[in-house]
């Protein structure tokens, strides 16, 4: 990304606000714990943020601090990584290789599960890494034509919670690259930036995100019902296989709580109004932030 042509847009998106009476201190604000920066600190204090994170196909299209992309790193981004990397485990998949523990008889053994390319399963075993008496009594007893042996993966670290957060992030830092602080500065988001950064505490319902077959492509729309009224944002994860993710982030008129009820009514295979957030320069242009805010804090369909 380009730092300069970034801070730029977004500074001079901080001074459009003041024709709302959005007076915002300081050249920059992180747009996860609001802090605000100086024209100067966007090099040196400032991070690139990968969206969604840079393992599962992110790109860098915004600037935190680094308190906060290291803390959403360790804290959150990991366990969304641990989650599918746990899916795409169970599915045995060719050219996979992981660390396991091989359990017979209350015996643990150390060990590599390696899937080649034709599907063929191999157990690799390092004896240095082992004991060497249970590696001998496994050598000599157990790992035996035909015997049944129980193979467990390392635990990794996942948690709902932290998951769920992690979800919220990307789509909230991808509607904040469109539209910078033109909406989201509003204190209503407050506890959704609390629900990224202090994932324990239940700031925000569950939940107010789906992964699923999702036919559009990815992208910020407008929903079309104002029982749960505000934007979808759309966006792909990747690891080995790709994961469609659809996050609601509602507008200052509907309580969270209220937006998740609604989606809640919603099956499957239901049909549902929306339109794509019209492509225009919600950083700069005057018009499109008055149009943006205008919808944001009415109940009109259009943008």
């Amino acid at each position: 990304m380009d730092r300069k042509v970034y801070y730029i847009n977004m500074h001079n998106n901080i001074n459009k606000l003041v024709a709302y009476n959005i007076n915002i201190e300081g050249d920059y604000l992180c747009p996860l714990c609001l802090n605000t920066y100086k024209e100067q600190d966007v090099r040196n204090v400032l991070t690139e943020e990968d969206v969604p994170q840079h393992s599962l196909g992110g790109k860098r299209i915004v600037l935190t601090c680094k308190n906060c992309n290291s803390t959403c790193g360790s804290e959150i981004d990991i366990h969304l990584l641990n989650a599918i990397k746990l899916r795409e485990q169970h599915l045995f998949l060719p050219d996979e290789k992981r660390k396991i523990h091989i359990e017979k008889n209350g015996k643990i053994l150390n060990a590599d599960l390696q899937v080649d390319e034709d599907r063929t399963i191999k157990l690799l075993v390092n004896t240095k890494k082992n004991n060497p008496k249970v590696w001998a009594d496994f050598h000599d007893n157990i790992l035996l034509p035909n015997e049944l042996v129980n193979i467990e993966d390392l635990p990794l670290k996942r948690d709902e919670r932290r998951i769920s957060a992690a979800l919220i992030k990307n789509a909230y830092l991808l509607l904040f690259a469109r539209t910078g602080y033109s909406l989201l500065y509003d204190t209503y988001y407050d506890d959704l930036r609390k629900q990224i950064l202090d994932p324990d505490v239940f700031h925000l319902p569950d939940r107010l995100w789906t992964i699923q077959n999702i036919s559009i492509p990815d992208g910020i729309y407008l929903t079309q019902d104002n029982k749960y009224r505000g934007f979808f944002v759309i966006y792909t994860l990747e690891l080995k296989f790709k994961y469609r993710v659809c996050v609601l982030i509602p507008t200052p008129m509907i309580p969270y709580l209220a937006a998740t009820k609604e989606l809640e009514k919603i099956d499957a295979h239901t049909r549902i109004k929306i339109l794509s957030l019209p492509d225009l320069d919600y950083l700069n242009n005057d018009e499109a932030i008055k149009r943006l805010r205008e919808w944001c804090y009415s109940w009109k369909m259009k943008l």
